[in-house]
């Protein structure tokens, strides 16, 4: 465990000393005795240590007690070092300007949005617990908007020419296997390097008239070649599951996440009329695309 501690120093230092440029420790934790350290206006209790010992172990309150009492007095001298050199270093960072940087700033900002929002969302934590009763009783209700879709398997080969196409249809039905045809004649190079395996996919996901010819085939039979705008495709329906609801407990998951989507969205919408919000996606995207 020392061994561990002394080790995770070095690591843990960076972290450390962004956190401080972001949160200062007195907005963290109210020292409610009395300063283990002080660095100019800077007071940090035995609270915040321990808080530190956490973040850095990974762990929780209990954590950082249990890590705090098998350290030995030099590790604890070394760590309350650390927490040191990170204040000076964070107060040398303002005295440069270095929080003026444009990506300092930024990182800065961010994360004390991103803290505040994690810390608003936990406080939200009482709306978002759903028992067992009320995830079926949105199941019962709600039952046919819950299923799978039909979904095929399927590999293909691909070749802008029509001839090269039929002779990789030839190859097949002359028996050779489909995943060495493909990988040598299939010009769609993300799958030809797997066979030609696309994997699973639902309806819309192929160009037409591919996506009917798909989903129109037997299973195992060699199918082509079919044109679509991009060119030739040889291709083979490995599986097929068909369409069918979901049980309760297949569709858990989800209910449990549109019920939390519909909490979080309310919420939002009722902050909304307190801060009013304005974006613009046209400008957005004639920046990033220009």
């Amino acid at each position: 465990m020392r061994s561990e501690i002394r080790r995770n120093y070095s690591l843990f230092f960076p972290a450390l000393l962004f956190f401080l440029l972001v949160i200062p420790l007195a907005a963290v934790l109210a020292a409610e005795r009395e300063p283990v350290l002080t660095v100019e206006d800077e007071h940090v209790s035995v609270d915040e240590i321990l808080y530190l010992l956490g973040v850095q172990s990974g762990g929780g309150e209990v954590a950082a007690s249990l890590l705090a009492r098998q350290m030995t007095s030099g590790e604890r001298e070394a760590f309350l070092e650390q927490v040191t050199r990170a204040l000076l270093f964070s107060k040398g960072a303002i005295i440069r300007g270095l929080h003026l940087d444009p990506g300092v700033a930024a990182r800065i900002r961010w994360s004390r949005i991103n803290a505040l929002a994690e810390a608003y969302v936990g406080s939200m934590a009482p709306l978002l617990s759903f028992d067992e009763k009320r995830l079926r009783t949105h199941y019962e209700e709600n039952r046919r908007n819950y299923y799978q879709q039909e979904r095929v398997r399927v590999r293909h080969i691909f070749s802008p020419d029509e001839g090269q196409a039929r002779t990789a249809l030839l190859r097949l039905l002359s028996g050779e296997d489909f995943s060495k045809v493909a990988a040598s004649m299939s010009l769609d190079f993300a799958t030809a390097e797997k066979g030609g395996e696309m994997g699973w996919l639902e309806r819309g996901t192929l160009p037409e008239p591919l996506d009917d010819a798909v989903f129109s085939a037997s299973q195992r039979s060699v199918q082509g070649p079919l044109k679509t705008k991009y060119g030739y495709h040889v291709f083979e329906v490995l599986e097929r599951v068909r369409e069918r609801f979901l049980s309760f407990e297949e569709a858990r998951d989800a209910i449990r996440s549109e019920m939390v989507e519909r909490v979080m969205a309310s919420e939002s919408a009722s902050l909304r009329e307190r801060f009013p919000v304005r974006s613009d996606l046209s400008l957005l995207e004639k920046e990033l695309l220009r």
